[in-house]
């Protein structure tokens, strides 16, 4: 039995998936905190119930006017290998003298939110497979 196929393994599963993503880029995040002019990346969280419903659906952008937006990077060249979308959010603080954007303690904080996170979703799974392994054994006697 492929667990993928139920809704509750599914999100559980992309969830993980993100959350690795995560911590990679978080980690790259740490990594670089004394890389001069480097500016700290995140990733985007999908919004897994729209994603699951709208998966064999292509939606692009679509411009009506010359001053509209248009995408800078392609869809491809914003992902990591994952599939998730890498972005440099606007800093909200000062940079350093030589332009370095990582906080330190902000990174540290975050990779233990996503951290605690993940072994949230392990431990779910895990509990909907008991339950599911457990209502299948076959009663005897």
């Amino acid at each position: 039995m492929d667990l993928k196929n139920l809704t509750v393994f599914n999100l559980a599963h992309q969830n993980m998936r993100y959350l690795s993503a995560r911590q990679k880029v978080l980690a790259e995040n740490i990594a670089n905190a004394a890389t001069p002019g480097y500016l700290p990346k995140d990733v985007a969280k999908p919004s897994f119930l729209t994603d699951l419903q709208d998966s064999r659906s292509n939606l692009r952008l679509h411009t009506t006017n010359a001053k509209h937006f248009t995408e800078l990077k392609s869809t491809a060249e914003r992902r990591n290998a994952k599939g998730f979308e890498v972005y440099t959010p606007q800093p909200e603080n000062a940079l350093t003298i030589d332009g370095n954007g990582v906080i330190l303690e902000e990174q540290m904080n975050e990779a233990s939110k996503a951290s605690s996170e993940y072994n949230r979703m392990v431990t779910i799974y895990n509990a909907y497979k008991n339950l599911i392994s457990t209502s299948n054994t076959r009663i005897t006697g």
